[in-house]
């Protein structure tokens, strides 16, 4: 093997030196042998005897440190190869062609080549056609300035998938051959990939959170403003007919709100009770849509509720839906079924004890193998050939993310040639009671304050609670709010509630309000209202000092329900005028 290094030994002395050396050893030698009474006097043999036995002296030495600087260039070879050979990297010499000379044992294991079969084979011969440009590049920089060079390049080799890998090297000083380390980098990329996506999703999640908040009372408006038309006109059953039809629509809206929402909270469920069926029926019949699979239901007559995020939950069902369609091409039929389900500890070890819903999806597929089968909630795992359908493996990742999101789960089960059969299980929410149903009733006509930044929902609420009875005072920020309230009091006409925007763009906030009006009337009772359902308020409003919450986009009847149950006691106890 062959090492490029300094071509003036370190090890060796120079001439005079050795000269030195040399006489020296010899005058000790001559004092051993020479005869007492010898004279000292030298003849010209003499001289030429002394000289030749200096020669000689010389020779030996030069061989002895020769010998020495063998031995020690044979140690550092014996190192040297070991580092080469077992280093965790895979190193190749390349002559200035790209022909590879020499082939460590981890660049052997990279290209899966025994280390004699790459011998004189050129390197170009295992990359990808778009990598062959960028290493003609690399290699000709590389002899031609001779300093470090680097590229990042793909990989093909037989039997692996594509990979990447990151090319590092320098010439040798003679010119006519380079060292390069090469490093499967593929990890790496993909980290790198994944830090982009999620620095995407947290940016596009900000601005996510803005738009909903904006959509949010934009829609408001429109349903506010329609239900005042709906009772305006309610005698015209044509333009209430209309009128209707455009609240529907409006109120499906609402779940691209919540989609929003959730996205821009890093997909936190955003739940409420609700009667599964028609969200299953729905969700399943869409993922089936265009293909020639049929779909069978079957729901218990006294199915239980569940908590969940409409939006979430439709597009777990949609998924699995999808991937059943695909697991029968030549079409068959997906059994969807919803039951009770009252589970103990140990029949499922990441369910807690207690009453789900459980939704099965059986389909008549093909499958899916006992290997396969632990890794299908991976992420990036997919069994799909690579087509015009191929996906990225986070279907199903994403499905097992949102259920365990819910405090539920997803089981499996699976045979080859009979189908597969997922079980989602989410917990049971409980039922409503006969009071809890009840219609909310309406409240005796009171003062109220209504404050938000956005004129249009001021004025819409404004109108909507005037024509409840009720007396309306409306102010854009916090510190009108407290100047509107102080007044009201001194004047003996304090509210009966205040309504209280959460999120002011260019004032004080619905919080902060709060805790400035409790202090000049801790009786005041105050409703929150925002399009931001996951904002700490909206999900404990008592603990903030709130008696009520409305969530934007607003409707007449849950501004009624919350008027009836915050003004009802302030009502009762109101001093008549």
């Amino acid at each position: 093997m062959r090492i490029d290094g300094p071509k003036n030994s370190s090890v060796a002395p120079d001439a005079a030196e050795r000269r030195r050396r040399a006489e020296a050893r010899l005058g000790d030698q001559q004092k051993a042998e020479a005869p007492a009474g010898t004279p000292k006097s030298e003849t010209d043999s003499q001289r030429l005897l002394h000289e030749l036995e200096v020669h000689q002296i010389e020779l030996e030495m030069q061989n002895e440190e020769l010998s020495e600087a063998r031995e020690k260039m044979e140690a550092l070879l014996e190192k040297y190869t070991d580092l080469y050979d077992f280093a965790p990297v895979g190193y190749f010499t390349l002559d200035s062609q790209g022909g590879i000379l020499e082939a460590n044992l981890a660049g052997a294991s990279l290209l899966e080549l025994p280390r004699s079969a790459l011998i004189k084979q050129p390197f170009r011969a295992f990359l990808s056609p778009e990598s062959g440009s960028i290493y003609a590049a690399f290699l000709k920089k590389v002899f031609a300035g001779g300093i470090r060079e680097e590229c990042d390049v793909i990989l093909l080799v037989q039997g692996k998938r594509p990979f990447d890998a990151r090319l590092r090297a320098n010439r040798f000083e003679s010119g006519e051959a380079c060292r390069m380390a090469v490093a499967d980098i593929t990890a790496e990329k993909r980290a790198e990939a994944d830090r982009l996506i999620f620095n995407k999703l947290e940016s596009t999640g900000i601005l996510a959170g803005g738009i909903a908040h904006d959509f949010n009372n934009l829609l408001t408006v429109v349903l506010l403003n329609l239900e005042l038309a709906e009772v305006l006109n309610y005698p015209d059953a044509e333009l209430a007919r209309y009128l209707g039809e455009a609240k529907k629509s409006a109120l499906k809206t609402k779940a691209l709100t919540a989609q929003l929402l959730t996205f821009a909270k890093g997909g936190a469920p955003i739940r409420r009770p609700m009667q599964l069926s028609g969200l299953i029926q729905e969700s399943v019949r869409l993922g089936l849509s265009g293909s020639n699979v049929r779909c069978e239901f079957s729901f218990v007559e006294d199915l239980w509720l569940a908590e969940v995020d409409e939006a979430q939950m439709g597009q777990v069902l949609r998924g699995i839906a999808l991937n059943a369609r695909e697991a029968m091409p030549q079409g068959g039929t997906l059994r969807v079924r919803a039951e009770n389900a009252v589970l103990k500890t140990p029949e499922h070890p990441s369910l807690a004890a207690g009453n789900y819903v459980r939704v099965s999806l059986a389909d008549q597929g093909h499958g899916i193998s006992p290997a396969d089968l632990p890794k299908i909630f991976d992420p990036y795992f997919s069994t799909k050939q690579r087509g015009e359908r191929k996906g990225m493996g986070l279907g199903l990742t994403i499905c097992h993310s949102v259920v365990q999101k819910h405090g539920g789960a997803i089981a499996v089960a699976s045979a080859a040639g009979v189908g597969t059969t997922l079980q989602i299980y989410l917990p049971a929410a409980r039922k409503l009671g006969t009071d809890e149903q009840a219609p909310a009733r309406v409240p005796p006509p009171g003062r109220v304050l209504v404050m938000d930044d956005e004129v249009a929902v001021r004025e819409v609420a404004g109108q909507t609670l005037s024509g409840m009875g009720h007396e309306v005072a409306l102010v854009q920020d916090g510190q009108r709010a407290i100047e509107v309230y102080e007044t009201a009091q001194l004047q003996g006409r304090r509210f009966d509630v205040v309504i209280l925007g959460l999120t002011i763009r260019e004032g004080m906030g619905g919080r902060e309000t709060l805790q400035k009006l409790l202090k000049l009337d801790p009786r005041v009772k105050a409703i929150a209202m925002s399009g931001h359902a996951l904002d700490p308020v909206m999900l404990e409003p008592e603990k903030h000092g709130f008696k009520g919450i409305l969530t934007k986009p607003v409707e007449t009847a849950k501004l009624l329900e919350n008027l009836s149950r915050v003004m009802g006691s302030s009502a009762a106890s109101k001093p008549a005028p």
